[in-house]
């Protein structure tokens, strides 16, 4: 579950000394208009409950909400494609992984929109309704019976619809643009309505919207499968229920979010760091010279640094690629597997909710008992080391979920030498001949210990070596590493048409990714650690009075 980097995009309004605000005459803003501290104070006043402003609650339940509307389409997103439109396993899966990718490229897009020219706030607004309809469009397309592709019998007799594709394809386009659009927003939305002297209630309120991601993700994750597993319009399944459910949830987190209108403290567009410094990297490329005299000396500095931060997060969409297979691959991998628990029926996408839970209780266990022992026995515990080791956990899961999936394998060539007249695949096993589903376990524990290890650390990293006045363009590339890792997992879909090979073929591409960081932090580690010293220690160099060309 993709839950750090939902709350990754803080409010860095006190960095922007870029852009304007089109107030009175001067085009330039001072520097305390570009403080949110003007807006709070000067602008609007806001009211507060229990010391908190009155808007936080409003934007936590939205989180809540919106989390729970995305988390409870993508968990049965596999399994709709494959049962419902009779996707192969294949197509499901690229058209899984093309929805992520779209899901996790469009934040630039919003963060470009809200710093540039419409403000967090209508961003969030628009794009929400944006949301809205792709919900609806899923759950009402979801209707076989009312868009009828083909019309099959199950084999109790019912009849099952499958929908036309269209909805699917449109629905899940402006789902993408909408959470992607309103991802980097409404986090930084909630920065926005404290005072900088708030520091200890701005870190609660970060601590309350993680939580509420959970949460909402954690409870979607348990419910919308047993929604599309009931019977419901003489089908033998309840899409529309389970797509409709998910598309109430965004309903009241608009609702929630519009409530508080009045309230927010809306502080204007100051412009885009992301076009900013891209004119730099452009620059640097194309050998122009006079950078210092174009861009001011930090900039061109701060630009140095943010490219070797990005050059060692280079590996990392490898670890996404393996990562967001657990909505797709190992969705595809449970269905095969017997999921009876006693007298509970664990569903394949109910797995899923293992591994957020496991999460949270791994991250306390690694700050408190790994990392303290480590530094006792004298080891050094730096970011760049966990990371490394973080890819290797996941390579590590793939190769576990292959050996599962070998013993699947076993069990249908045991089955078809004992009944030579009655041939079965690993999609037409009976139950009780099946692995237990609970036997995916162990590769979760592993790929939650890569989370922990590389996605958490990955943040650590980037936020302790990315200069003040890049840290939220290089959360920006961080999140569009998850984006590209789903281009990879395309990509290589179609290697090969057995699963066995591509699981182990994904752990071996994992493992090289692991080494290349390895390799690429050995070589840039002392520059980076220099890089920092000299910023804490050397006096504050002064930006150039040229504006960026």
């Amino acid at each position: 579950m993709e839950t750090q980097d939902d709350a990754l995009l803080v409010s860095e309004s006190d960095n922007k000394n870029y852009g304007t605000v089109s107030s009175g005459k001067s085009s330039e803003p001072s520097e305390l208009e570009k403080s949110r501290d003007f807006y709070v104070l000067e602008k609007q006043p806001i009211k507060r409950i229990c010391g908190y402003p009155i808007t936080i609650p409003f934007i936590i339940f939205n989180e809540f909400c919106e989390r729970f509307s995305f988390y409870g389409m993508q968990t049965i997103l596999t399994i709709y494609m494959t049962e419902k439109l009779l996707y192969s396993n294949r197509q499901a899966t690229v058209w899984y992984h093309e929805f992520v990718a779209i899901s996790y490229f469009t934040p630039l897009l919003g963060a470009l929109v809200a710093d540039a020219f419409i403000g967090k706030y209508r961003t969030i607004l628009i794009l929400s309704m944006v949301y809205v309809v792709g919900n609806v469009v899923m759950a009402v397309t979801s209707v076989g019976r009312w868009f009828p592709e083909d019309i099959t019998t199950s084999q109790d007799g019912s009849a099952n619809y499958q929908p036309q594709l269209w909805g699917p394809i449109l629905g899940l386009h402006l789902i993408a643009l909408g959470t992607g659009g309103i991802k980097p927003c409404v986090s930084s939305l909630g920065g926005d309505q404290f005072l900088k002297s708030e520091g200890t209630k701005l870190q609660s309120y970060f601590s309350m919207f993680y939580f509420s991601i959970n949460c909402g993700g954690v409870l979607a994750m348990f419910i919308t499968p047993e929604l599309r597993s009931s019977k419901c319009m003489d089908e033998t399944t309840c899409f529309p229920l389970a797509f409709g459910v998910p598309a109430v949830f965004m309903i009241l987190a608009v609702i929630s979010f519009v409530l508080a209108s009045k309230w927010y403290v809306k502080i204007p567009p100051l412009g885009n760091p992301i076009t900013d410094y891209s004119k730099v990297i452009w620059a640097m490329l194309t050998r122009r010279k006079m950078l210092e005299d174009n861009f001011g000396i930090k900039k061109v500095q701060d630009t140095r640094q943010l490219l070797r931060v990005l050059f060692v997060l280079s590996p990392i969409p490898f670890f996404w690629a393996l990562y967001s297979q657990q909505g797709s691959r190992w969705i595809i991998q449970a269905k095969r597997m017997n999921g009876k628990l006693g007298n509970v029926v664990i569903k394949p996408d109910q797995m899923q909710v293992f591994n957020p839970l496991l999460v949270l209780s791994l991250l306390p266990f690694f700050e408190g008992v790994v990392y303290p022992l480590l530094r006792k026995n004298g080891l050094k515990v730096r970011a760049t080391s966990r990371m490394v080791a973080g890819m290797v956990f996941v390579a590590l899961a793939f190769v576990v979920c292959g050996f599962v999936e070998l013993s699947m394998e076993a069990r249908v060539a045991t089955w078809n030498e004992d009944n030579v007249d009655d041939k079965r695949t690993l999609d037409t096993l009976d139950p009780e001949h099946q692995l237990h589903i609970l036997a995916t376990l162990p590769q979760i524990f592993l790929i939650g210990c890569g989370e922990v290890l590389t996605v958490v650390t990955g943040l650590e990293f980037a936020y302790a070596y990315a200069p003040s006045s890049t840290k939220s363009v290089c959360s920006s590339f961080f999140l569009l590493t998850h984006a590209f890792g789903n281009v990879i997992t395309i990509i290589f879909t179609n290697v090969t048409d057995r699963d066995l090979y591509l699981y182990f073929m994904w752990a071996g591409i994992e493992l090289s990714a692991a080494i290349t960081m390895f390799i690429i932090c050995w070589h840039v580690q002392d520059s980076l650690d220099r890089s920092i010293q000299q910023m804490h220690t050397q006096p504050k160099l002064q930006e150039s009075k040229v504006p960026v060309k």
